[in-house]
């Protein structure tokens, strides 16, 4: 079971608790008749301070502990005040105290865990998906990041994007409530096929993903075909569903855990082409080095010599600070957000000189929309951008008729020297 709550309760906050519940304390024994008046039981105010500090930390159990420190106090105190035989104190004061003190530290409770309780909501909220109740995208990323690094380490990783056929048809032929019935039932197949170690998550519409640690691609597939299979034989009320998928397992030439879902999700656009209801296996590649431009502290980048750049992200900021650079080193440059836009520049008779891509797109990651050109541009020059880089990055997952990477969020000096070096570099075939 996952802990209530994760962080321990910092050093800072137990020092300023132990502090304010010896305020009282050293009040009552080196002042006696000063406290017993009515000015001076406020200075038992101060020890609701642990209670405060203890509920954004602990909340109920952490109010009850401050509750009890306390009551402990006040209770070891006064029995110090009386054998000292100092000022006898004044019982109904003191019980006016303890039942202020004990009511605002229930309120407070109460309050500070129906805020814990919302909090905790609210996080699982943002990493599961309503509709399916698996995981969603977000948790699917957290779960890549760190198995990506194990991956790295050594242990075997692979990945299979699912995307259920022809289902914009199912919402319009037969409405959104066949498709989100048809979305749980593809969800609980998923689910049953997962292992407790792997994850399963809606990335997105009607796109799924597995992350298997621990696979190879073998394994993966097979995993993948049961999946297949096993939402093939449901009868929907309006007919059957079937799914696609595509399979890639993680090799050294993967430098970050974006390129191996990319790679995966080629394999998927394949198996559509192909006629859907099918999987397909990313082909492994041999590891070939990416351009390498020299290093910025040797020489600045060569500028730009109007070379037309169409830059693709769809990260608004991202495609802002791009375009500017490189249109102040002296490029005509084009943003866009929109893949279709992309295609049809590059079907026009002057088609861009340079394609700059993010790797994880929603409409269609950078890897697949690169093969989508080379298909009739077989001389695509290409820069990837990709962040939660782990490892170097070779060119042979990179299509591309020259091709080249960059981290992001991009450093200018190294976006502007990758450009000139891809743009210059020669296209072997």
């Amino acid at each position: 079971m996952t802990p209530m709550f994760r962080h321990p309760v910092p050093l800072r906050a137990l020092v300023l608790s132990v502090g304010a519940l010896s305020v009282p304390v050293v009040a009552v024994l080196a002042f006696p008749d000063w406290t017993q008046g009515d000015q001076g039981v406020l200075v038992w105010l101060t020890a609701l301070v642990p209670a405060f500090l203890l509920a954004y930390y602990r909340g109920l159990r952490g109010v009850a502990l401050a509750l009890a420190g306390g009551m402990a106090v006040l209770a070891l105190t006064q029995v110090a005040v009386l054998l000292a035989g100092k000022t006898a104190p004044d019982w109904y004061l003191l019980l006016a105290v303890v039942a202020i003190y004990v009511g605002i530290c229930v309120g407070l409770a109460v309050f500070a865990e129906i805020l814990h309780r919302e909090r905790r909501a609210a996080e699982a909220m943002a990493l599961v998906d309503v509709l399916t109740g698996l995981p969603n995208r977000r948790h699917a990323e957290i779960a890549l990041d760190a198995q990506f690094a194990s991956a790295v380490r050594g242990v075997p990783l692979a990945v299979v994007m699912f995307d259920l056929d022809h289902f914009k048809a199912v919402n319009d032929r037969h409405g959104h409530e066949a498709g989100d019935a048809a979305l749980r039932a593809f969800a609980e197949v998923l689910g049953s096929n997962t292992r407790r170690m792997n994850l399963s998550a809606r990335f997105g519409g009607e796109e799924f993903i597995s992350v298997l640690g621990g696979a190879d691609a073998l394994a993966a597939v097979a995993v993948a075909e049961r999946i297949r299979a096993g939402i093939a034989a449901q009868r929907f009320p309006w007919g059957t569903l079937t799914v696609s998928a595509g399979v890639a397992a993680y090799d050294d030439g993967m430098g970050s855990y974006e390129i191996l879902v990319a790679t995966a999700d080629r394999a998927l656009y394949r198996a559509k082409a192909l006629g859907r209801n099918r999987v397909e296996a990313a082909e492994p590649v041999a590891s070939a080095p990416l351009p390498r431009p020299e290093p910025a502290a040797a020489t600045p980048p060569a500028a730009g010599r109007g070379e037309a750049v169409l830059v693709i992200d769809d990260d608004p900021l991202t495609l802002r600070s791009v375009g500017r650079l490189l249109q102040r080193a002296g490029y005509r440059v084009e943003t866009t957000e929109d893949v279709d836009t992309v295609l049809r520049r590059f079907g026009e008779a002057t088609p861009p000189d340079l394609l700059i891509t993010d790797v994880m797109m929603p409409q269609m990651n950078g890897l697949a929309l690169a093969d989508r050109i080379l298909a009739a541009h077989p001389r695509l020059r290409v820069i990837y951008l990709s962040g939660y880089l782990q490892k170097e990055v070779s060119g042979a997952h990179l299509p591309g008729g020259v091709a080249g990477y960059v981290a992001k969020p991009p450093d200018p000096e190294a976006l502007l020297a990758m450009t000139r070096e891809v743009l210059d570099r020669p296209v072997v075939r």
